[in-house]
């Protein structure tokens, strides 16, 4: 399933709640966002629409390596006391030429993760580190893995509860679960385009529905 029918299913169902609570319009308008970002989350685990946006511009990290590259280079040339500068040179030209090759989104996405739950450690926000900590796992992770299964439901409910309880808004918790939800039903075998399943019970089963 893509990822603009998982964002709608997602919107959809934060307006579900939304109606069901009966919030005013803009608690409606934040919970149906709200749930089409959640409908996308279980694909952190693949370059998909979600990954792409919140992961951090990896251009920036090739430049300050690169800068850092050049650095090293001059100062092996014309700062190192050494008579062999060949070592420096070797690696400045490495942090110019490396980074552009191997840096992909996935390892940009882990530093994402870092520097969110890093910042969350920093503000003492117990819903920022457990988004941190689930976006660096999502991106070590395969496909359909741990974030499409009843585990990664019940995390990034806790996570839903956390956030509720620090922002105020009635019904986070719940479109977060919906949400969720949402996109492990529209990824299991009933649906015609899917031509794989979703094993909810990993890692205990690989029963796949």
């Amino acid at each position: 399933m893509d990822g603009k029918t998982h964002f709608i299913v997602g919107g959809i169902a934060g307006a579900g709640v939304a109606n069901y609570i009966g919030a005013d319009l803009s608690t409606a308008v934040s919970l149906t966002l709200l749930g089409g970002c959640v409908g996308l989350v279980p694909d952190l685990d693949v370059n998909g629409t979600l990954a792409k946006r919140v992961t951090m511009n990896k251009n920036w990290l090739v430049f300050l390596l690169g800068l850092l590259g050049i650095m090293v280079i001059i100062y092996s040339v014309w700062g190192s006391s050494t008579n062999f500068p060949w070592l420096g040179i070797i690696v400045g030209a490495g942090l110019l030429t490396l980074p552009s090759i191997i840096v992909k989104q996935k390892m940009m996405l882990l530093l994402t993760g870092l520097a969110i739950g890093a910042a969350g450690i920093s503000l003492q926000s117990t819903w920022l580190i457990m988004l941190g900590v689930y976006i660096s796992i999502a991106s070590r992770l395969p496909h359909r893995s741990l974030t499409h299964s009843l585990i990664g439901l019940g995390y990034f409910s806790g996570f839903g509860y956390f956030l509720e309880q620090d922002i105020k808004i009635d019904g986070v918790m719940f479109v977060c679960s919906i949400g969720y939800l949402s996109h492990l039903i529209l990824d299991m075998k009933w649906i015609p385009k899917n031509r794989r399943g979703v094993k909810f019970f990993q890692p205990f089963s690989k029963l796949e529905l």
